[in-house]
């Protein structure tokens, strides 16, 4: 998605807007609008062509009007027809109701006002399964495995996973109270929380000897500190071997893509980004890096999209490092977010301004005038162009071959390797609880042949009983708690079991060897 640099965002508050109120031949007016529009954008030149198409599209509004005989809700029908002629575009276009627009604004930002936590329901009981670090739940002393029994006084016994996340969240500077229990213990305690805005951090990285793996999930907002985060570390320990991982990296943010290769790629083109509009110059993102000083493998496979396959393509078309995997998914389509006006915002601005304009952001750019959010009807993902890499391929629906191919990891006993996440060390679950870890320790053991069934997150009596049974065959005393001396020894598993399945990193670890 390239962020326009002319375009201020218009942020939408949730605020109900003015919708229609009349008849559904107002609808069908906004829908001649649109239509027109899409059809200039399809290149479908004849006149005729167009008309006939909008006169069957009134004629199936009068017959909704005149023949359906319960209550029409003409904002429900409009958002239904424009997410039909939106959807039918590509599989990347979409309209978004301002509602379905303020959620994906947040996901491709990469932050939300809330406490920091992510939860689950086990056993009918709403568990804490991560505290993410220096949050305000981690600062208030919340810990993985926590069970939320109230929230703000009201019980969580009935609530479902997304009430009770949307109870929790709240605007920053409120402060929300939670009823904890923790552990085997039935004695209740309430903590309160302070609201504040967190980030999500797409990036994990370790350093193993003399080579640093940066995993990164996605391209929000703050991928670019966090992985500025890692490298300061990595370049503080000397460290100049670097695997960075992309598999399964749907992409997100152009800029922060190009941030990324900045660090990596020779000076020159990135990426090229080609526009239809000529209201949209086309733009070309360069690295200004004169010495490129990292030994660099990149891992991709076929679920590597977008902003991902940028990265890789640039690294590869400018050697700036090797890449290992399988073919990536071949999206070069660009998107852009922009906001539609409701239709009597369309007629009262036509007035003003003397010119017919639908989107909101040529309202602003073309004439100054800035709409109401409660005018904005809902947001169109829309297809605006495309990229092609610095020897100018155009990979969309081919993909990226790797420079290296080295087929995708095999799931075993229904794992997937690279689905483990380390075990924290923050806190020590026991027989009863709840948590992210017990989830993880149970793959790595499934992995490692005990008799574990199918990995959850509750520690119960047999995955108690084959702890102890590791912790002996390791040589340790008995016991079926996941102290940080059992958590380290399953880390250290979990490492020889992704370098014996993961042959992938494994062939970016014996590349960076050599």
């Amino acid at each position: 998605m390239n962020k326009n640099a002319k375009r201020k965002e218009i942020k939408n508050q949730g605020k109900s807007t003015k919708y229609i109120k009349s008849s559904v031949k107002i609808v069908s007016v906004f829908l001649i609008l649109v239509i027109t529009v899409v059809f200039n954008a399809s290149t479908v030149g004849a006149t005729e062509s167009k008309a006939l198409n909008l006169d069957y599209l009134n004629s199936i509004m009068e017959l909704i009007d005149s023949k359906y005989a319960g209550e029409v809700d003409n904002n429900k029908l409009l958002e239904g027809v424009l997410k039909g002629i939106f959807g039918s575009l590509d599989p990347y276009t979409q309209f978004y109701t301002p509602e379905e627009a303020k959620q994906f604004f947040g996901s491709v930002e990469g932050s939300y006002e809330g406490i920091g936590i992510a939860i689950e329901k086990q056993n009918n009981v709403i568990i804490i399964t991560k505290v993410f670090p220096g949050t305000p739940a981690d600062q208030a002393g919340l810990i993985q495995g926590d069970k939320i029994i109230s929230i703000d006084m009201k019980s969580t016994a009935d609530m479902t996973v997304e009430e009770a996340a949307n109870y929790i969240r709240g605007l920053t500077g409120t402060k929300v109270t939670l009823g904890i229990m923790r552990g085997n213990s039935n004695d209740a305690k309430i903590v309160e929380v302070e609201r504040k805005k967190i980030k999500l951090n797409p990036v994990t990285y370790e350093i193993k000897g003399d080579i640093a793996y940066i995993k990164l999930e996605t391209f929000n907002a703050n991928t670019e500190e966090f992985f500025n985060d890692a490298l300061k570390e990595i370049d503080d320990k000397g460290i100049s071997k670097i695997i960075l991982d992309l598999r399964d990296n749907p992409g997100g943010l152009v800029d922060q893509g190009v941030a990324l290769a900045r660090h990596f790629v020779p000076k020159g083109l990135i990426t090229k980004l080609v526009f239809k509009s000529e209201d949209m110059p086309d733009q070309e993102y360069n690295s200004y890096l004169e010495n490129p000083k990292y030994k660099l493998v990149v891992l991709v496979n076929e679920m590597s999209a977008s902003a991902s396959e940028i990265v890789a393509g640039a690294i590869q078309d400018t050697k700036a490092g090797t890449i290992v995997g399988t073919k990536t998914y071949g999206k070069a389509k660009v998107q852009n977010l922009l906001p539609i006006l409701t239709p009597e915002a369309y007629e009262k601005y036509a007035k003003i301004v003397n010119d017919k304009v639908v989107e909101a952001y040529d309202l602003i750019s073309k004439h100054g005038v800035n709409p109401l959010n409660s005018e904005v009807l809902g947001w169109i993902k829309i297809t605006t162009g495309y990229y092609v890499t610095p020897n100018n391929r155009m990979i969309d629906g081919e993909g990226i071959t790797p420079d290296v191919i080295v087929e995708s990891t095999t799931v075993v006993d229904g794992i997937h390797i690279n689905s483990i996440q380390k075990l924290s060390l923050t806190w020590k679950p026991t027989l009863g609880d709840d948590g992210l870890d017990v989830y993880n320790a149970e793959k790595i053991l499934k992995l490692l042949g005990y008799d574990i069934g199918t990995p959850d997150t509750y520690l119960d009596e047999k995955t108690y009983s084959q702890i102890s049974k590791f912790r002996t065959d390791r040589g340790f005393y008995a016991g079926g708690v996941l102290d940080f001396t059992t958590q380290k020894a399953l880390n250290e598993a979990y490492e020889f079991l992704r370098i014996l399945y993961d042959k992938q990193y494994a062939k970016a670890l014996e590349i960076l060897r050599k």
